[in-house]
């Protein structure tokens, strides 16, 4: 059974206009993402294939910093 979390309470992570450039890209792959993340609670990132998921998701853990060029906003 899903749990709906009243996102008024305490966050444990908000993302504010966030956006993601890979080096020598003209445009970013992740453009003006805000989504707060509840505390104490499962957040799943669903969507199509090429989305921005896994670059969300590297971004947060900065796997990115790693290849010189990638630019971060937000």
């Amino acid at each position: 059974m899903a749990t709906i979390v009243d996102m008024t309470e305490e966050k444990a992570l908000k993302v504010k206009d966030f956006e993601f450039t890979y080096a020598g890209a003209d445009a970013p792959s992740i453009k003006k993402l805000t989504m707060p993340i509840a505390k104490h609670s499962i957040t799943a990132l669903i969507g199509p294939s090429g989305c921005g998921k896994t670059t969300l998701l590297r971004s947060f853990n900065r796997m990115h910093d790693l290849h010189p060029g990638n630019k971060y906003n937000g």
